[in-house]
């Protein structure tokens, strides 16, 4: 799927309130998918967003036209040795009340899931919340964004399988697009970068953590991801920016509880 392609894609898309989803294209990325048939197996393309950019799409929205929109407290639904399931009310002056529901697999889940079960589940059930409202909903997507179908890719076992639609496939990096006029790095569709809206809690949570040094926000940060993952910010993914900042606001968590 071209830029092009996804932009198509998203003008089609219909409006959420004061909110266009062409303006937040930059935060759609294009997963593959195969699926069974009576000829074998087909693979098709499907446009996805961010919850980021769902979030950010929301709260556009609201701007635009003065109204609240508060996110409640998760509710535990689940908390065991496998899983951890959430659910998430957001309730909005323009829309209501609507409400996502996640499940972080503790036992056979993704990576990240494992290491930060509660940031996964509850940034996935708000996305479906804001998905039920409309934000991101892109034809052929359903409720799920693209986090919820890459981390999808880590189940096993399901190809081969009659009517059972195998996970998203990575594709070479080179075929994907994001609809942006920046020139920015290729990844693969498994694997988008980071997000603006991720640098930007980065930055706001490297500020709270090393406020003597907050001038120099973004050496710190950049020598984090090199720490990391052995290479600086601006080539880190969508995932590694999660794992981060997951870390993070435990460490902002553990500093905030201290005693004096």
């Amino acid at each position: 799927m071209t830029r092009e392609q996804i932009l198509q894609v998203v003008r089609a898309t219909p409006s959420v309130g004061a909110a266009r989803h062409e303006e937040f294209a930059d935060y759609v990325v294009a997963l593959s998918q195969r699926k069974k048939s009576e000829d074998g197996w087909q693979t098709t393309e499907h446009a996805y967003m961010t919850v980021d950019g769902k979030l950010a799409m929301a709260n556009q929205d609201h701007a635009r036209q003065n109204k609240r929109l508060d996110f409640h407290t998760p509710h535990i639904l689940v908390d065991n040795d496998e899983q951890l399931t959430l659910l998430v009310t957001v309730t909005s002056e323009l829309y209501g009340s609507r409400h996502g529901i996640a499940t972080s697999r503790r036992i056979g889940g993704s990576e990240i899931e494992r290491l930060f079960p509660w940031e996964v589940a509850e940034t996935s059930a708000m996305g479906r919340a804001l998905s039920a409202m409309g934000y991101g909903l892109i034809p052929g997507s359903g409720l799920a964004s693209a986090e919820d179908m890459m981390r999808a890719s880590s189940v096993t076992g399901t190809e081969g399988r009659p009517g059972v639609e195998a996970p998203p496939r990575a594709a070479p990096a080179a075929n994907v697009q994001r609809a942006t006029n920046e020139t920015r790095t290729t990844y693969s569709r498994m694997h988008p970068p980071l997000s603006p809206v991720q640098r930007n809690k980065l930055t706001e949570l490297w500020r709270l953590l090393h406020p003597e040094s907050a001038e120099q926000v973004n050496e710190g940060l950049d020598r984090l991801f090199v720490e990391s993952f052995k290479h600086g910010i601006n080539e880190a993914t969508y995932e590694e920016g999660a794992r981060l900042t997951g870390q993070l606001l435990s460490k902002l968590r553990k500093q905030t509880n201290s005693p004096a």
